[in-house]
């Protein structure tokens, strides 16, 4: 009896063991552990289609030119057009003689009408300067439900900065969204000086919007009087400005994650330095390089990484400022948000639009 209870025994933790060893399997796998140890090294193996200098391609591309400028090579065909057709654009350079120098597209889902028109009242309102023409839009996909396609047509007739196209309006195309958004711009906005894409549901400062444009590299430490700054950076028409918040970060790999991103999609192990999406500054000669160097980089479903490959093929330095918030900083009154220029997590509009009105009353938007 005793040799039989032994042999129980031993047998039971046998299973225990085979269990806890299967569990810590399961789990680790479930957080990617084991798909981490298959990456590729970023900085000897990294490579991402198109391959080659495909800026020279982009730049013969924006020239209109069949051959590089030697003549000693074609230009081959783009591998990524994002062929969408516009449904409601707003032609901000083609019946407006003066030109914008600032151009705001916001990303919106087609339901967030209070939202927008939230952000029509505050920080997106075009007569906010005398002195700085500033144009809005409102970037947007389409939707299967007829009564909130019908409402955005209303909605593009009333006030006229709606750019949207014909694709599905979900998270995962919101690279569509966004190339859509650069897109309009080369063909139908393209003087304006800079462009700032946003979320919707963030708080924006456009005074220091501005005062972070005059100068990237030094913000806030400048923090400059706007009185004739535009006149100083209207000179540099060439500038390649990317600005805003700068991540190094790695792949997530848990299979529970929204974030998942397979071996097959991408196989190394740290992403090209990227601006967060959420709100980001390009000049326009960035911008414009950026949306033909797109033609020749591979789609990817997230904006931010997808645009840090285009900056990396398109040679174009990334600039970081930490004052473009990706998590909400408290907020404690006007002077906490002296320096903010824009601030993710503010899907209450009511709670965006008072803190806006106080920063506003103190001077800081």
């Amino acid at each position: 009896m005793r040799s039989f209870k032994a042999t129980m025994k031993a047998k039971s933790k046998r299973i225990y063991k085979y269990l806890a060893v299967a569990a810590a399997i399961f789990i680790l796998d479930l957080f990617g552990v084991f798909t981490h140890l298959f990456e590729l090294e970023y900085d000897t193996h990294f490579q991402y289609p198109m391959e080659g200098d495909v800026l020279k391609y982009a730049q013969a591309r924006k020239n209109k030119q069949s051959h590089i400028e030697d003549g000693s090579e074609e230009v081959p065909n783009p591998i990524n057009l994002y062929n969408y057709t516009f449904l409601h654009e707003r032609q901000c350079d083609v019946v407006e003689a003066k030109k914008p120098q600032l151009t705001l597209l916001i990303k919106s889902a087609l339901g967030n009408v209070q939202r927008r028109d939230a952000i029509r009242r505050t920080w997106g309102y075009e007569q906010r300067f005398s002195d700085v023409h500033i144009r809005r839009v409102f970037l947007m996909g389409t939707s299967s439900n007829t009564f909130l396609m019908d409402a955005i047509d209303h909605e593009a007739r009333e006030f006229g900065d709606v750019v949207q196209a014909d694709f599905i309006d979900s998270y995962f195309n919101n690279t569509i969204k966004t190339m859509m958004g650069f897109k309009w711009v080369v063909e139908r906005c393209p003087r304006a000086h800079y462009y700032m894409f946003v979320d919707d549901d963030y708080y924006v400062s456009m005074k220091n919007v501005l005062r972070f444009i005059a100068h990237p590299a030094l913000y806030p430490e400048n923090a400059i009087s706007l009185n004739s700054m535009w006149e100083k950076k209207a000179s540099n028409e060439h500038e390649k400005l990317y600005g805003g918040f700068v991540f190094q970060t790695r792949p997530l790999r848990q299979k529970f994650s929204k974030w998942l991103v397979t071996l097959k999609e991408y196989p190394f192990n740290r992403w090209p330095p990227y601006v967060t999406a959420g709100a980001f500054i390009l000049s326009r000669s960035a911008l414009t390089d950026l949306y033909y160097v797109s033609q020749y980089t591979k789609h990817f479903r997230f904006d931010d990484i997808y645009l840090g490959l285009v900056a990396l093929k398109a040679r174009i330095n990334l600039t970081h400022c930490g004052n473009f918030h990706f998590y909400r900083p408290r907020y404690s009154g006007p002077d906490s948000y002296r320096f903010v220029v824009a601030s993710h997590e503010f899907a209450d509009t009511s709670e965006m639009e008072r803190i806006w009105n106080e920063c506003r009353s103190s001077n800081y938007a």
